[in-house]
C-alpha cells in the first residue's frame, strides 16, 4: 500500500478498546510522499505506550510512524469542509504536512 491510499481509506478502519489503528510509512529522501510505502498497522493500548520506534523497528523495520488513524480521521473530517481541499491530492498533501510539522 502507498501513503495517500492509507490516507484516503482511512474510513475503512475502526478502532476498538483492544485494537489502535496506527499508520507507518518509509521516507523518501527524508520525506514522506503520496506514494511512499505504508502499512496500518493493529495495536494494542500496551503498544501504544511504547516508543513507536521501537514498534515500528520490531513490526515494520524500514518504516517510521506516521499518524494515528483516529487522528487522520478527525482531521480528514476537517478538511471535507474546507472547499480548497476537495481534491484528493490537496487532501493528502495537507495530511502529510501535518503529521510531519504539527501533529
Amino acid at each position: 500500500m502507498i501513503l495517500s491510499e492509507a490516507i484516503l481509506n482511512c474510513k475503512n478502519y475502526i478502532d476498538t478498546e483492544e485494537i489502535i489503528h496506527s499508520i507507518f510509512a518509509k521516507r523518501n529522501n527524508g520525506k514522506f510522499l503520496p506514494h511512499s510505502e505504508a502499512l496500518v498497522l493493529e495495536l494494542t493500548p500496551e503498544e501504544m505506550e511504547m516508543q513507536l520506534s521501537i514498534i515500528a523497528e520490531t513490526k515494520c523495520l524500514g518504516f517510521e510512524y506516521f499518524l494515528e488513524i483516529f487522528v487522520l480521521q478527525d482531521f480528514y473530517d476537517d478538511l471535507l469542509k474546507i472547499e480548497e481541499f476537495k481534491s484528493d491530492d490537496k487532501k493528502v498533501e495537507r495530511i502529510i504536512y501535518y503529521a510531519e510539522f504539527d501533529a
